[in-house]
């Protein structure tokens, strides 16, 4: 009988091979997928293009010169590409949760408020509260802990409304991002608290040199802040996802809320716990909109829609924490070199071309790749997703 068992369990010869050509198998649509989807939505993309009277070979090169064709281009790039990042880095955590975090563009515009706040209240008043008197970089700390806290309240607002009050996230969020962007036109339009007075912009004032972001001396509008923030939020999530028992518990949750709770996963705290977080870093991209070397104000757009592009981002980068900084590099550069593109052919070949093209064009990529996962999966599932021979046969005589 032992014999007989322990023959029944032995491997039987040539099984890792087995397993390298099924694991070789899954691989190949997993990876061909998003590659077919990208070659279809460029194929697309040059339609719009030609159906818009551009040319596409011209286009390409608007977009590479307003870009990456000078290193100062590419500084530029890369100071529009970090808040993305930032952004898109937190979005990882509440979708790998479960969780479709749409309120991250309130979350972003909240941030820029607490930052703006935080300028009005020590670098702008002439009586600094608790007369704490400090410097740019005091001034700056309480520039991104104020922009933390803001987006982190309000994303923990719309994770409250989900375990507490049973509203789904995606409608909460969407509630909240108006609400954000209407209470931002309240302080600084129509003699709003925050806008100078006498002035018809809707805008604050530009703030004052203390509380500016340092920058490079060869690029102007490039801070080594940001840079380390990004990488420091990178690190933080990273270790989160792939180190810390807490990842393990989002991914559990993620997959299936019910069993994850059912095995003593405190799925409510991981929910308002992981909204905020994301909240934080959404936060932290708002303070760097409005402290950006170009801009140093509040104003009527302070996101300019960047949380719903970090959603785009991560949907594209399938949730991978490793793939996100590459997914949005490229968006920023089809975002930024959108500008170069709208104003070469204006300038060049007098065509006027849709400032919603190039949210069309980002579109298109995002659908197109989705699509071909659809059909991947559809066509082509994982063998750890089809059912064994031997459960077949169960289904089969039940």
């Amino acid at each position: 009988m032992a014999s007989t068992a322990r023959q029944r369990v032995s491997p039987v010869p040539g099984w890792r091979a087995e397993m390298l050509w099924r694991a070789a198998l899954d691989l190949l649509p997993a990876a061909l997928a998003p590659l077919v989807g990208i070659v279809v939505a460029l194929l697309i993309i040059v339609l719009i293009l030609e159906w818009q009277g551009a040319d596409p070979q011209v286009a390409w090169r608007y977009v590479y010169e307003g870009t990456l064709e000078s290193a100062a281009k590419r500084a530029d790039l890369v100071a529009f590409w970090m808040p993305l990042a930032i952004t898109s880095f937190g979005l990882v955590l509440t979708y790998t949760a479960g969780l479709w975090n749409i309120g991250v563009e309130g979350q972003l515009i909240m941030g820029a408020i607490g930052a703006t706040w935080a300028v009005r209240l020590f670098a702008e008043s002439k009586n600094p509260p608790l007369g704490l008197a400090m410097g740019r970089d005091g001034i700056l700390t309480a520039c991104f802990v104020f922009a933390a806290v803001a987006g982190a309240l309000w994303a923990t607002l719309a994770a409250l409304l989900k375990t507490r009050g049973g509203v789904n996230e995606i409608f909460g969020g969407v509630a909240l991002n108006f609400i954000a962007q209407t209470f931002n036109m309240y302080l600084i339009s129509n003699g709003g608290p925050w806008q100078p007075p006498g002035s018809r912009a809707t805008e604050t004032a530009r703030f004052p040199e203390i509380a500016r972001l340092p920058v490079f001396e060869e690029y102007r509008r490039l801070s080594p802040t940001t840079i380390y923030l990004t990488i420091a939020a990178f690190v933080v999530v990273f270790l989160i996802m792939y180190v810390s028992h807490w990842g393990l518990q989002l991914r559990a949750q993620g997959k299936n809320r019910k069993s994850a709770f059912l095995l003593g996963v405190r799925t409510e705290r991981n929910t308002v716990l992981a909204m905020a977080l994301c909240g934080a870093m959404a936060g932290l991209a708002g303070a760097f909109r409005v402290l950006a070397p170009d801009v140093i104000k509040l104003t009527a757009t302070p996101s300019g829609g960047m949380g719903f592009l970090a959603i785009l981002v991560v949907l594209l980068a399938s949730v991978s924490l490793v793939l996100t900084p590459f997914v949005s590099f490229v968006f920023a550069v089809l975002s930024k070199g959108g500008q170069r593109l709208e104003s070469g052919f204006q300038w060049d070949y007098g065509l006027t071309l849709d400032r919603s093209l190039v949210r069309v064009l980002q579109s298109t990529v995002v659908l197109m790749v989705v699509l071909a996962f659809g059909v991947r999966n559809r066509f082509f599932p994982p063998r750890s997703a089809q059912p064994e021979a031997e459960d077949e046969e169960e289904v089969d005589r039940t």
